[in-house]
């Protein structure tokens, strides 16, 4: 116990540190002194101004467009030659039905009157909020509602996929930032 003691005071001890002071003094005095590179310059922003808010988005397949599709599979089923998915052509469409998804917004979620079913809070491009639940209809392509969470809203749309066939593809209305 008395080596350990010892051991450890001895440890504590000072050392000669003028070596290495030295050392500190002479790398001061050899070593040059830089000056920073300035900061680059920063180009003021400058916005750009999109103006095609009037125009048909091109990833859209326009209403016509699904109508003809529509009539093109009522004719195969009238020949009994269309086994695959379809829209229903003699339901009745909901008002958000006219706006692409890509122009509706999901704005929040609410429970009514203390419920089980989470409805969402959806801004049309006409500035009205609409609220939606599990097998609501939004969107062109025949998007029905799956699921409402906290944080998106889950579809299955129905898009046409080529002269009188259809094909179904999920895909979300998330909560905007």
């Amino acid at each position: 116990m008395v080596v350990a003691l010892t051991a450890a005071l001895a440890g504590c001890a000072q050392q000669d540190l003028t070596d290495l002071q030295r050392f500190v003094e002479q790398t001061k005095r050899e070593t040059p002194v830089r000056k920073p590179d300035p900061p680059p310059e920063i180009k003021p922003y400058t916005p750009f101004s999109y103006t095609a808010q009037g125009i048909k988005d091109p990833f859209l397949v326009a209403p016509f467009a699904q109508e003809e599709e529509l009539e093109m599979t009522q004719e195969a089923m009238a020949r009994g030659s269309y086994t695959g998915v379809r829209p229903d052509p003699n339901r009745v469409r909901e008002e958000l039905e006219k706006y692409s998804l890509g122009s509706l917004k999901m704005m929040g979620t609410f429970r009514m009157g203390g419920g089980r079913d989470l409805w969402a809070l959806v801004l049309a491009p006409d500035g009205v909020v609409h609220r939606v639940q599990k097998n609501n209809f939004l969107g062109t392509n025949h998007g029905k509602i799956l699921n409402v969470t906290e944080q998106r809203v889950d579809l299955k749309e129905i898009v046409p996929d080529g002269p009188g066939r259809w094909q179904e593809r999920d895909t979300f209305l998330s909560l905007t930032q």
